[in-house]
């Protein structure tokens, strides 16, 4: 009983443990993400001076390799033209080429025009020779550049742009910005690890509070930390802690009083005398706390009847709980009330001796009413079905008694008045017109007899079945009304759903498609029945219609309809939606017929 386990708590000197929360998944460490956060931040700002460093040095590489092609190019037009004058201008220039020898920033070759052979080459660089720089370097810093091509009488001066020596030169600068950077990195990173290890042990200390106060010791406190933040975060957690002390102090006391409960709580001692008598108690009994504490259990005895409150008193002595037992109890008023009372025996939890009782009491007066009315509502619908039974079986007799009588002497009539008409020796012509008339009217008799037969009971429901005949009055309606497509949708086992349960789907098709046809202006019918189970059948009826629901027709209409679907134990629903049309939906119970 909840209430038992709630005193038992206050008596305690440690609340119940709670169900632990489920563990959040492992996941990434602030302290590791405050690293990678650094180590990222100075990638990047590497990244940013190096490509700027990169930049300057292509830019400075460009300047002085186009400076020296340039002063290379004017010197050797001068060159090209003072040959001219020497007559042998190859060998001029062959001459000088030979005594100028290597230039920095250019590669020279003096070329054949008639075979392209190399005549002259120049020599390689004897400035840090034998080294380069790296190839990605190279790449990076390699200023686009295009060959100078001069023509002689015979032969061609080409000067190639060589940038290799100033590329070596600026990695030889850039090696010591790189040891500087590689270590500069380094360091960033052990200071910012050492910083942030050393700024997050309180974190620690916080795990181990938040562990203490999760497995209920709420006297856990931390302590006063130097950082603001984490100071503010100790302050809250120590509030919170005391918040949580007084208040599962006051809820221990609270579980004891159970004075917000609805029901009617009293507890009472080994001997069944009153200890605690809460609010709902007064209401319900009239009784004020200070009228019935100290006193016996039996001034709540029932004035009528035989007492229980000594089985009650024996339980609790036994340790035996009772669970939600219907029995009667005096209010003050003098009057019996029927209540549900469970008692439980209240224990002391260090040695275990019964204290004393914890009854609860729940007004059943309602709930039994209810069960009546259920029950006469129950009555009353075998009733019915009773009587709807006996109709439909007066119906079949009375249907049957036209057939087999009337129907014989209605059809006798015709044949003496078909007799007379054909009779040679018939007289005058009036004679043969009144027998003409009395054929009439016994063939307009004989079809009035079908249709009330057919009103008190569909003879086809016992020769056919109800699926043939609801497709025969699908084909019959369908015929008569060309205008409107009418469907008809039968699933499941429709056949031997009981003799009541057929007359009444019938008569609700036939009244549904009678609206449908005199006041719906549908141009689509669906009739749908549906046995999914053995436990109940379904019918729909749907059209596309104005969607005004006509509440009864013929003195049957849609109250008929309900009260025969609810003398039956189902339900009848019918919802009109104007412009879209009305849906007829009725449940009937199988298991009941």
């Amino acid at each position: 009983m909840i209430f038992m386990r709630s005193d038992a708590a206050t008596l305690g000197d440690r609340p119940a443990p709670t169900a632990r929360a489920a563990r959040p998944r492992p996941s990434v460490s602030l302290r590791l993400r405050i690293n990678v956060l650094v180590t990222a931040l100075v990638v990047l700002f590497a990244l940013a001076v190096g490509r700027t460093v990169f930049e300057d040095t292509r830019s400075s590489i460009k300047e002085e390799i186009e400076a020296g092609t340039k002063v290379t190019v004017q010197m050797l037009s001068a060159v090209a033209f003072a040959s001219q004058v020497s007559g042998t201008p190859r060998r001029f220039v062959l001459g000088f080429l030979e005594r100028l020898g290597r230039v920095r920033a250019n590669h020279i070759r003096l070329r054949d025009m008639l075979t392209g052979a190399v005549v002259y080459e120049s020599p390689p660089p004897v400035y840090k020779a034998g080294r380069d720089a790296p190839d990605w370097y190279a790449r990076l810093v390699t200023p686009p550049t295009a060959p100078v091509n001069l023509d002689l009488p015979g032969a061609r001066i080409e000067v190639v742009p060589d940038a290799s020596r100033a590329i070596l030169d600026a990695w030889d600068d850039l090696k010591p910005l790189l040891v500087l950077g590689g270590l500069f990195f380094v360091v960033v990173n052990v200071l910012v690890f050492w910083f942030v290890s050393r700024s997050m042990r309180p974190m620690e200390q916080i795990q181990r509070g938040l562990a203490e106060m999760e497995s209920g010791r709420l006297g856990a406190r931390l302590p006063d930390f130097r950082l603001p933040e984490f100071r503010r975060i100790g302050v809250a957690f120590n509030r919170m802690c005391a918040a949580l002390e007084d208040a599962t102090a006051e809820n221990r006391r609270l579980a004891l009083a159970v004075r917000q409960s609805s029901d009617a709580i009293l507890i009472h001692d080994p001997d069944g005398r009153i200890a605690f008598w809460n609010p709902a108690s007064e209401r319900m009994f009239g009784y004020r706390a200070e009228e019935v504490v100290g006193k016996p259990l039996e001034i709540l005895a029932p004035a009528q009847g035989t007492s229980d409150i000594g089985l009650q008193l024996d339980s609790v002595r036994r340790r035996v709980s009772i669970e939600n037992v219907a029995t009667r109890r005096r209010t003050r008023s003098g009057g019996d009330i029927d209540v549900a009372i469970s008692v439980t025996p209240l224990l002391d939890p260090e040695g275990g001796a019964v204290l004393g009782g914890i009854a609860t009491h729940r007004d059943i007066t309602a709930q039994l009413r209810a069960q009546a009315a259920e029950a006469e509502l129950t009555r009353n619908r075998d009733l019915a079905q009773a009587v709807q039974a006996h109709v439909e079986q007066e119906r079949r007799g009375i249907a049957q008694e036209l057939h087999d009588e009337l129907a014989q002497c209605v059809t006798a009539i015709r044949t003496i008045a078909e007799s007379i008409i054909q009779r040679p020796t018939a007289g005058a012509a009036d004679v043969r017109a009144q027998a003409q008339g009395i054929k009439d009217i016994a063939a307009k008799t004989y079809e009035g007899m079908h249709a009330i037969v057919r009103r008190l009971r569909p003879a086809e429901l016992d020769a056919l079945g109800l699926p043939d005949t609801l497709r025969g009055a699908v084909t019959a309606w369908a015929s008569r009304h060309p205008t409107i497509d009418f469907r008809l949708e039968l699933e499941g086992e429709i056949d031997g759903v009981g003799d009541a349960v057929g007359v009444t789907v019938y008569r609700i098709v036939h009244e549904a498609v009678t609206n449908i046809v005199r006041h719906a202006n549908a141009t689509r019918a669906t009739v749908r029945v549906t046995r999914a189970s053995d436990r109940t059948l379904e019918l729909c009826i749907e059209d596309n219609g104005h969607g005004n629901v006509i509440p009864a027709s013929g003195g049957f209409g849609v109250v008929g309809m309900r009260e025969r679907v609810e003398a039956l134990g189902g339900a009848l629903s019918v919802d009109g939606r104007p412009g879209v049309g009305t849906r007829l939906h009725a449940t009937i119970p199988l298991s009941l017929h």
